[in-house]
This record gives structure tokens, C-alpha cells and sequence, in this order.
């Protein structure tokens, strides 16, 4: 028996009619009572796709509220954080063009790659060897038992921050990757300078000696520096065949090396500014 046919017999039963009626009179009463149903399920029908469509539109008209809240967050930053790079390339292109370079030597488009150079190279001299130049002034030394007026140079070791002064005639220089050499213009006579890092003049003494190929085998011990000639504690060895020699100084945590030859007539002349040279050091 289909839906049809038990909604037919249900509605019989309670109208109490008689199953024996005839087959017409069942036939119109179940056409009427199928009707009702289909017009009763298409009305619920109605009410459910209703029921949805609210559901649907109340989740919708959340969203898009939640979307007008957010873009307004995101619009109220941009304000507030006003674009200057945008604002200096303006400012920029508004100058005269003869003017741009004076006030603006670097476009502004490129001043963050040009501020991260200088950094870099801030950087990389703060680590590197190199010596900077401070001036000169007049001093005296005395030369073969006479005081005479001479001037020197100053100089600092960076990144060491180590200073001290050279004599004019030993003012020429070159340096190189970790080392400084001065010499005089005949070079006859010539002083090289460098800093071993993170060492005790214990743990240098001995590569300085053998730099010399061996020369200081049959020389005397190391001497301990005047402790008066500057703040520093050092040693020096000499020889006198040629004349030539060191002095080391413990500076902090590094040894100042200084290393010298000269040629037997000079002798006179670089003894004075090898010890002004040590006066100087601080």
C-alpha cells in the first residue's frame, strides 16, 4: 500500500465511513484527500527554504560586516603611517635640478642601499688594520750631543686606538695587511710596526727572534724597556751587525711589535728617533 492509499484509509477511519463503499465515491475522496497532502507538503516546503534562506542572509550579512571592520583597521594604519620615503622623493623632484645635488646628494630612492654601504664599510674599517694620520708638531731631539728642533707626525693604529710619533726623517710609509713600514728617503734606515692580537709579549718573543733567521741565537737575553719611556711594559733585543733589532709592548690584550734595521751610518741619526718613538707611545 503506497503513502496515498494509507492517507486514504487513515482519513476514512476517522470519518467512519463505511469500507464498503462504492469504488467511485473512494476514488473522489482519495483524489481530494491526495490534493490536501501535496498542498500541505508544498506549504512546508515553503517554510523550510524560508527558514534557510534567513539562516543563509543572517551568515552573509555577518561577513561582510566583519570585512568593513577589518578594511577599516587596515585604512586607519596607512593613514597614521605617513609613506616618508614617498614623502622625500617628492620633496625631491619639487627642487630645482641644481639644487637636488646640494640638498639631496644621494637620490632618496637609494639612500637605504646607501646607508646599509656605509655600515658596512663602518663595519669592515673598525676590524682592519690601518693607520690615520693626526698632524704634526715641533719637537727636539738630540742629535750627536746637540738639541735640535724637528718635526714629527702623529699617528694612530686602528682599530687599536695605539698613537705615537715619527720623526721626519722616517715620516715615509706603506702598509699593508696588517703591517706599517716607515723608512727614510735614502732607505737607509726603516722601522716596521704591527699588532698581534689577543697574545703576551711570552707568547710573540720567540716568532720575532726567528723572523731574523736565527740572528739572535748568540745575542744577549731580552731586555726589559725603561719603565719610565712610556705607560707600557716591554723588552727589546739588539745586534750590531747588522744593527737591527725589536721592541714589544703589552698593550691590553695585544703586543705592539715594532721592528727596526738600519744601514752602520745612520747609526747616529735613527737612535734619537727610535726613542722618541717609544717616548711617544700611549
Amino acid at each position: 500500500m503506497n503513502h496515498h492509499d494509507k492517507d486514504f484509509t487513515k482519513e476514512l477511519s476517522k470519518l467512519k465511513i463505511n469500507r464498503s463503499l462504492d469504488t467511485e465515491k473512494k476514488e473522489r475522496m482519495k483524489m481530494t484527500l491526495s490534493k490536501h497532502a501535496e498542498k500541505k507538503r508544498a506549504q512546508q516546503q515553503r517554510k523550510s527554504k524560508v527558514k534557510h534562506a534567513f539562516i543563509w542572509l543572517s551568515t552573509a550579512a555577518v561577513i561582510v560586516l566583519c570585512g568593513v571592520f577589518i578594511f577599516q583597521i587596515i585604512k586607519n594604519d596607512s593613514v597614521t603611517a605617513p609613506d616618508t620615503e614617498q614623502e622625500d622623493t617628492t620633496a625631491y623632484l619639487e627642487l630645482d635640478p641644481d639644487m637636488q645635488h646640494d640638498i639631496y646628494p644621494v637620490d632618496p630612492k637609494d639612500m637605504g642601499g646607501v646607508e646599509s654601504e656605509k655600515r658596512s664599510d663602518f663595519e669592515d674599517s673598525t676590524s682592519v688594520f690601518s693607520i690615520r694620520e693626526n698632524g704634526t708638531e715641533a719637537d727636539t731631539i738630540l742629535l750627536e750631543g746637540t738639541e735640535e728642533e724637528v718635526t714629527v707626525h702623529n699617528f694612530t693604529i686602528e682599530p687599536y686606538n695605539i698613537q705615537f710619533q715619527i720623526e721626519e726623517f722616517l715620516s715615509n710609509y706603506e702598509t699593508t695587511e696588517d703591517e706599517v713600514r716607515f723608512y727614510s728617503n735614502a732607505e737607509n734606515a726603516e722601522v716596521r710596526i704591527h699588532v698581534a692580537e689577543s697574545a703576551t709579549i711570552e707568547d710573540t718573543i720567540t716568532d720575532v727572534q726567528e723572523s731574523y733567521d736565527h740572528k739572535f741565537d748568540d745575542a744577549e737575553e731580552p731586555q726589559a724597556l725603561p719603565a719610565d719611556e712610556n705607560a707600557f711594559e716591554g723588552v727589546t733585543q739588539h745586534i750590531s751587525d747588522p744593527p737591527e733589532g725589536y721592541y714589544l709592548y703589552q698593550v691590553d690584550n695585544n703586543v705592539l711589535i715594532i721592528q727596526y734595521d738600519y744601514d752602520i751610518e745612520a747609526a747616529d741619526g735613527v737612535s734619537p728617533r727610535l726613542e722618541l718613538l717609544r717616548n711617544s707611545i700611549q
